[in-house]
């Protein structure tokens, strides 16, 4: 079968369960690689960089490209990752809850409860995309764009090839390299000017690394949260007790996002290429050869979880493999996690109930990769 088939897009988690029991590691014809699913396994890779590469990962597919930092390995990973690390650390997340409490609230005044909502639209898309922003220093009045952008870019929109998808990704490389002058003659504390101003080894990044990385940033910082909001908000319009549980006691808030990152998560698989001869489950796997490990199938493996299938604010654990594991742990986790947390606080105060929206059409992402919606229809009963 094929790795990447979006017949099972609406749930691939009985196909993971088929995976993890019946083959561990199989081969896919679509991508022309090994696929692991197991949490053991999925781990032992993440945490491995010099026994699997990110670096020649990049562009084993059509749909896939080379972006700085995270199609890179150790050292220039090291230093690419140095320039943007005290961005996102906890003083500067403090720091920016203000504003990110200003955002939720303004998104949320533009709701109409007393009609059916697009939550996507409405919420989860221009929320990460406005702080994003914010931290680049780009016009939050271009989101439309950032957004269609960033669907090009990661194929998780409508177009099916890369030859549909490479007029917005050249208008979005456009975009980046028209502020790298902007950025040399008059930097500033944002990210677009600590990129430019940077230093490898000495030297100045290229245009192209700094175009890549820009890309990187303006994709990294809002698909995950977009998804993960989305997500949640689905699994409680399904369960409305839990909406009930969450509204009674908001100190749970934290542990359903966790559990929402473990249970659904808003990525499901990265890919590495094999630097040197191994083996799993008695297959070897050719030094050169493409592995792709399946976090979404990991975070529900039964021997590493309870009661994986079942969605529980009591986990004990948080291990999970969302925002990846070692060197590459996803560096915009800590703000993901607090634009979910206020944005479901948001909500909470104002709205007593939160339902499906009957005969609704619901759009997820078109991709095996990113899991999420593009559109989400919901009912929001006022308090």
């Amino acid at each position: 079968m094929n790795f990447q088939d979006l017949e099972f897009a609406a749930d691939p988690y009985p196909l993971y369960a088929e995976w993890r029991s019946e083959k561990p590691i199989w081969w896919a014809e679509d991508v022309q690689g090994w696929v692991l699913s197991r949490y053991e396994d999925v781990r032992a890779v993440l945490k491995d960089p010099a026994g699997f590469s990110s670096e020649v990962a990049s562009g084993r597919t059509e749909n896939t490209m080379s972006l700085p930092l995270l199609h890179d390995d150790p050292p220039r990973h090291t230093s690419l990752r140095a320039i943007v690390n005290r961005s996102f650390t906890s003083r500067v997340m403090r720091e920016i809850e203000p504003d990110l409490e200003l955002v939720v609230e303004q998104l949320l005044d533009d709701i109409d409860a007393g009609q059916p909502v697009d939550i996507a639209e409405a919420l989860t898309i221009p929320l990460p995309v406005a702080l994003i922003a914010r931290f680049m220093g780009i016009p939050f009045e271009r989101k439309d764009d950032f957004k269609r952008w960033s669907d090009s870019l990661t194929a998780t929109g409508t177009a099916k090839t890369m030859a549909e998808r490479m007029p917005d990704i050249l208008e979005m490389m456009e975009f980046f390299r028209d502020e790298i002058p902007k950025r040399r003659a008059k930097p500033g504390d944002d990210l677009i000017s600590k990129v430019v101003a940077a230093e490898v080894e000495g030297e100045m990044l290229t245009e192209e690394t700094v175009v890549g990385y820009c890309q990187l940033l303006l994709i990294a910082g809002n698909e995950t949260t977009t998804n993960l909001l989305s997500n949640l908000l689905h699994y409680i319009a399904d369960h409305p007790g839990l909406w009930e549980t969450l509204r009674a006691d908001t100190s749970k808030i934290e542990a359903a996002i966790e559990e929402t990152l473990r249970f659904d998560p808003p990525v499901h698989w990265i890919s590495r290429v094999a630097l040197q001869d191994a083996e799993f489950h008695g297959q070897q796997v050719a030094k050169g050869e493409a592995v792709f490990t399946v976090l979404g199938a990991a975070n529900r493996d039964p021997e590493h979880y309870d009661d994986p299938d079942i969605f529980r604010l009591d986990r004990p654990r948080s291990d999970h493999h969302t925002f990846g594991h070692g060197i590459h742990f996803c560096i915009g986790a800590p703000l993901a996690r607090m634009e979910a947390r206020h944005a479901l606080q948001g909500m909470l105060k104002r709205f007593a109930g939160v339902g499906h929206v009957m005969d609704a059409v619901n759009e997820r992402t078109h991709s095996s990769m990113l899991r999420g919606y593009h559109h989400l229809w919901l009912r929001l009963e006022s308090k």
